[in-house]
């Protein structure tokens, strides 16, 4: 049993992290997508996936909602949205309304490790470039194995790590906005998945994204440094700014030697 203060804790953690991806840095960094590889990798995962026309699909840590009204007007089903972020969830719905070509998305605020969705009831739960940085990553598996309906399929797309092998600049905000704090390694998410039940039933590879991510990210990060925090009152200060080259080649170094990639895992509730 969890003590108040530990949930208290929990969820401070929930809302900075959620206010860190609303933040003018996520959005320099990440794009409106807030992942690497944009909607074409999102899309990518949807084929995977086996999207049909009507499915129901969950989006959890659904953002501004660019990936579930993408994937709703790509597959024409529909798409529910959780995001914890109340004003993120509150732009989202008003982006879809105001979207020239409808989609079939909603959304709603919640947490994505206990969606406020019933048992049972979807096709797929897509899950991008969010699993690293959830507290408790066996209680979101399991609940996203609720969600999904017997033969029902979970997309995830997400940073691996070995670890051991981030420098330590990255501890900071950079580190979480990139996905990178406390994400697994290609086996740990295996596992994870298979640990809450799901079948594991493909993986594909993506690191190329975090290369055409890291390449793009050293003229962004010296615009940001030559801004400063005339750049907008809502940037977190990144300590290793002066840095930023050298981390840079050390990263592109990782991703080449297998350390730091990013996968896509497509498992299915066979229960």
């Amino acid at each position: 049993m969890r003590l108040p203060n530990e949930t208290l804790d929990e969820a401070q953690a929930k809302a900075c992290c959620a206010d860190l991806y609303q933040s003018d840095l996520a959005r320099l960094i990440l794009g409106e997508t807030l992942h690497p590889g944009g909607l074409a990798l999102t899309n990518r995962l949807g084929r995977l996936m086996g999207i049909q026309r009507d499915d129901w699909v969950v989006d959890l840590a659904s953002g501004r909602g660019v990936s579930a009204m993408a994937v709703s007007r790509a597959f024409h089903c529909r798409v529910a949205g959780v995001e914890f972020s109340r004003a993120a969830t509150a732009g989202a719905a008003a982006a879809s309304r105001a979207a020239p070509v409808a989609s079939q998305a909603c959304f709603l605020q919640g947490d994505a490790e206990n969606p406020p969705l019933a048992s049972s009831r979807f096709d797929a739960v897509l899950c991008e470039c969010s699993m690293s940085i959830f507290p408790d990553k066996s209680r979101a598996v399991q609940e996203m194995r609720r969600l999904l309906r017997p033969g029902g399929r979970l997309g995830l797309s997400d940073v691996t790590v070995e670890p051991g092998c981030l420098p330590e600049e990255l501890e900071g905000n950079l580190g979480q906005v990139l996905c990178l704090s406390g994400a697994l390694s290609v086996n740990g998410y295996r596992q994870l998945l298979q640990n809450g039940g799901l079948e594991l039933q493909h993986q594909e590879d993506a690191s190329v994204e975090i290369l055409k991510l890291l390449e793009d990210l050293e003229s962004k990060l010296a615009m940001v440094k030559a801004w400063g925090s005339g750049f907008s009152a809502g940037i977190p200060q990144i300590e290793a700014m002066q840095s930023a080259p050298e981390l840079l080649r050390r990263l592109k170094s990782l991703v080449q030697d297998g350390k730091l990639g990013y996968w896509l895992f497509v498992a299915c509730n066979q229960a």
